[in-house]
Parts: C-alpha cells; sequence; structure tokens
C-alpha cells in the first residue's frame, strides 16, 4: 500500500516539472526585465557632450525633490523679515528669568517709521581694495592648481583657463610679467627690436644722470659731507668754550647726587649746559619777556563788571532797639554798605529802548 501511495507521488512530480517545461518553451518570447540606462544630461551615455557656456549642465529634473525644498526653504530663511508680514517661529525657550534672556517684543509702528527713516536698510558691503579681480583670478588658478579638481563649479560656476603661464618662458601673454627669455637667438626681428628698447632705456637713463641742473645754485651748494662736518665742528667748539661752565655744573650735582655714576653726571650736567644755551639764545632774541608774536588777550577780554550794594528795607526808627537802623538787616550805620548786591556790566546790551534826547 505505502509503494502504490510513493508510486503515484513520483508520478504526480514528473507530470508537473514536464508541463512547467512545456510553458516555459512555450513562452520563449517573453525576457527579463534587465536595468537600462537613463538619459541624463552630462553623462558619457548621453548623444551630446559638449555645450554652449550660457546652457545648464544639469537640469532641473534631476534634482531631487526635498533638496529643493531645502534650497527654497534655506533661501526664504535669508530674506529679512522687516515689516514683519512672515509668521514668526515658535520660541522654544523656558526660560522665564528675564535678566538671563529677555523676550523680543517688536512694535509695529516703529520699525514702519525706522524702515521710513531708512534705518532699516541693509548695508552693502564695498569691494574691499585688497582683493582685486586679478587677485582674486590668480588665486583661482592656485585653488585649482593645488587640488586638481575641475574649475567648474568649484570656484566660479563658470569655465575659465586655471593654467597659470606665469614663470614660463617667454611668450605674449602678459608683457608685464617678469619671465626669464630663455632664447639665445640674436637674429630674428623680435630680438632686435628687444635689444634696441634695452639699449635706448640704457642711453635714457645714463643722459638723465649725467645731464645738469639749472636749478642747483653751485656756489651755495654744500655736500653732505661737507654738511656734517661744519655741525661736527661747531659741537666741538661749543664743547670747548663752555666746558668751564660743565665743569662747574657737574661739581654741584655731584654734592646733590653723591651716589651718581659718572656717565650719569656727565649726561645731567650737558643737558643744564644745553637748556642754558637755549636760555641765552631765547633772551638775545626777545630782550623784553612780555613781547612776543602771540596777541594779548587782556585787551579785548576785559570784564568791566562790578557790584553794586544796597539795602532793600529802610532807614528809621526801631522801637525794639530803640534807635535808628535799617530794617533789612538792622545795621546801626546809615552809610554802611548794602546788605544785597547785584552786578552791573556796562558793556551789556540795552533793550529798554532809546533815551530821547532833551
Amino acid at each position: 500500500m505505502e509503494a502504490t501511495q510513493m508510486a503515484n507521488s513520483l508520478t504526480q512530480n514528473t507530470l508537473g516539472a514536464n508541463s512547467y517545461g512545456g510553458s516555459l518553451g512555450g513562452s520563449g518570447a517573453q525576457t527579463q526585465a534587465f536595468l537600462k540606462s537613463k538619459f541624463q544630461v552630462g553623462s558619457a551615455k548621453s548623444d551630446k557632450i559638449n555645450y554652449t557656456l550660457a546652457q545648464k549642465v544639469f537640469h532641473s529634473g534631476d534634482v531631487p525633490k526635498d533638496v529643493l525644498e531645502s534650497k527654497r526653504h534655506v533661501q526664504k530663511k535669508k530674506q529679512a523679515n522687516i515689516l514683519g508680514t512672515e509668521a514668526r517661529d515658535w520660541n522654544a525657550s523656558t526660560i522665564a528669568d528675564q535678566k538671563i534672556q529677555k523676550d523680543v517684543h517688536k512694535d509695529l509702528k516703529r520699525n514702519l517709521l525706522k524702515v521710513r527713516a531708512g534705518l532699516m536698510d541693509e548695508r552693502v558691503i564695498k569691494p574691499s581694495k585688497f582683493h582685486t579681480d586679478e587677485a582674486i583670478a590668480e588665486r583661482h588658478k592656485f585653488i585649482v592648481a593645488m587640488t586638481g579638481q575641475g574649475p567648474i563649479g568649484k570656484l566660479t560656476g563658470k569655465w575659465f583657463n586655471a593654467v597659470d603661464e606665469r614663470g614660463l618662458a617667454a611668450h605674449s601673454i602678459a608683457d608685464h610679467w617678469p619671465d626669464w627669455n630663455c632664447s639665445h637667438s640674436a637674429h630674428t626681428p623680435e630680438d632686435v627690436k628687444q635689444t634696441q628698447a634695452v639699449t635706448e632705456e640704457k642711453d635714457q637713463r645714463r643722459r638723465q644722470m649725467l645731464a645738469k641742473e639749472k636749478w642747483l645754485n653751485k656756489s651755495a651748494y654744500i655736500n653732505p659731507t661737507k654738511s656734517i662736518a661744519n655741525v661736527n665742528d661747531c659741537l666741538r667748539e661749543r664743547k670747548i668754550d663752555f666746558q668751564d661752565l660743565k665743569e662747574q655744573f657737574k661739581r654741584e650735582l655731584k654734592v646733590e647726587f653723591p651716589q651718581a655714576s659718572e656717565e650719569r653726571l656727565q649726561a645731567m650736567a650737558q643737558r643744564l649746559l644745553n637748556e642754558k644755551l637755549l636760555a641765552d639764545e631765547k633772551m638775545s632774541r626777545f630782550p623784553v619777556q612780555h613781547e612776543s608774536f602771540r596777541p594779548n588777550l587782556s585787551l579785548t577780554t576785559q570784564d568791566r563788571r562790578y557790584k553794586v550794594f544796597s539795602h532793600p528795607g529802610t532807614w528809621g526808627w526801631n522801637e525794639a532797639e530803640k534807635r535808628y537802623c535799617w530794617s533789612c538787616c538792622l545795621n546801626f550805620d546809615e552809610d554802611s554798605r548794602g546788605c544785597e548786591s547785584k552786578v552791573v556790566n556796562p558793556d551789556s546790551w540795552c533793550l529798554k529802548g532809546y533815551d530821547r534826547g532833551t
């Protein structure tokens, strides 16, 4: 019985395999769905590789949607909400102490007044004088040369010639570059022209150095060597003439500063001698002390104001004192100086009007 069941199961398995094989043989036209190459602008599998400078390399449809949304969100965040038209972000801070963090309360009316006055305008940064376009272009070339990465999208977003040609042999890119001319030829027209230019430059410099200056006064001109010699001679004569006075200063300073060294005494004596000579020179030029070129301000800034004293009370009999006195200050002298005063300025403006002449 068991052998019969096993034979039936084997027969069914064999029939099922034959039917599966027949089905595969019958649908031989169907193939498996393999991966296909996707067309993308700028790809090596595209039919077009060269593009113009004005054409974008990547299409906007190739950028993922989440990246576009993030880019729009960042660009919107960069725009300042000066007028308060956009909704403010939720303040997630839980600090309640105003000394640590104060809540920002914006007054719309005050902000609008500031906008109208131009106080909320964004400051435009002026281009720096130290970073010119030529310097920036040279730095771009240096970065591309050091990193080995292409210039497109790395620094400027557009193609530029990243080859730094300075330091090469002589070429016609820029004439002001001090490049070494390794040519040893002297027969071509270019070499002859260069030789004539160098010769003319040296001759012009030679003629300029040998030309006589018509503004120079030969009779009154003193060369630097002779001028320095004259100054040294004057200093030497002054030291010899006033040596006795200097020694006297030195002896007095020795008494005043017994612990001072010889170098310090020499320096202090020389300083006192120089001050004395300067004072003598001033006295010889300005014999009278008060005469100078400075204006005399005492003539124009005179103050003629004076005080006038008076008694606001009356002179009369006082029953309490049983004598005559002033009622304001109880002064018993009728001719005494008043107890109150006022300042009278004779140079002040008179605003009471004009006096009619008799």
